[in-house]
């Protein structure tokens, strides 16, 4: 069981993000929360900045005071926000393209490269990367309606998954857990953007449904905590259906 850990969680005003902090601080853990908006947490050793993660300065500035308040000591890395607009790409706007890869993929590279360093000189540390099913979208011999406008929002977290395998390789020998939870299908507002309809078809392509509530997946992070080391394949996933 995870405790008395400094961690981080990006996306904390909703869904799996919100419930992960209520969930932790419970286990006596002090969590530090981002959001665009403001903080519908109001616990005790609960920490809120309202940030946009596309800023990388703004990401910048947060993790330094994050540092600062824990005496560099920062225990749990957790990246789970995410945008989602659906759009096919040519009706797409840079900035929305734009927005949903700095969030999705870069935001979470740069906090690592930033706690990764203070984890290095404290000898260990746990760094949780959420992908989703639209990683593996060309896999699952979805019907077409289903795929288009997801092509931007699925590029990013099949790249958050690449950098997951190999940031694992590089940070082993410095006693740092890096694993990736590839989540099918929660009940979130970005989930909401799918139909009950488009969701049953989904979730029939599976076999499983590991990371299917916010209880699941805090019962899986706690499990990588207690591991001695991550598998060599530090993803973890629901099978296909053949």
């Amino acid at each position: 069981m995870i405790n008395n850990s400094n961690i981080i969680i990006t996306g904390t005003s909703s869904g799996i993000g919100k419930e992960l902090v209520i969930k932790f601080l419970k286990q006596g853990n002090t969590v530090w929360g981002c959001a665009r908006s403001k903080n519908t947490i109001n616990k005790h050793n609960y920490f809120h900045k309202e940030l946009d993660l596309s800023d990388s300065n703004q990401v910048s500035e947060w993790i330094n005071y994050v540092e600062s308040q824990t005496n560099k000591k920062i225990d749990i890395f957790i990246s789970n926000a995410a945008v989602f607009t659906r759009k096919l790409n040519p009706l797409d706007s840079f900035d929305a393209i734009s927005e949903t890869i700095k969030v999705n993929l870069i935001a979470p590279m740069l906090i690592t490269n930033m706690i990764s360093k203070l984890m290095i000189q404290n000898k260990k540390g746990l760094i949780v990367l959420f992908s989703s099913a639209a990683a593996v979208i060309n896999e699952m011999q979805l019907p077409i309606s289903l795929t288009i406008g997801t092509s931007t929002y699925a590029s990013s977290k099949s790249g958050l998954e690449t950098f997951g395998y190999i940031i694992k390789k590089e940070l082993d020998k410095f006693n740092i857990k890096v694993a990736t939870i590839r989540v099918l299908h929660t009940p979130t507002k970005l989930s909401d953007k799918l139909s009950k309809k488009e969701v049953k078809i989904l979730k029939s392509k599976f076999k499983t449904d590991k990371f299917g509530s916010t209880e699941k997946i805090f019962k899986a992070i706690n499990k990588l905590h207690n591991l001695r080391q991550i598998p060599k394949n530090n993803l973890f996933y629901d099978k296909l259906k053949k």
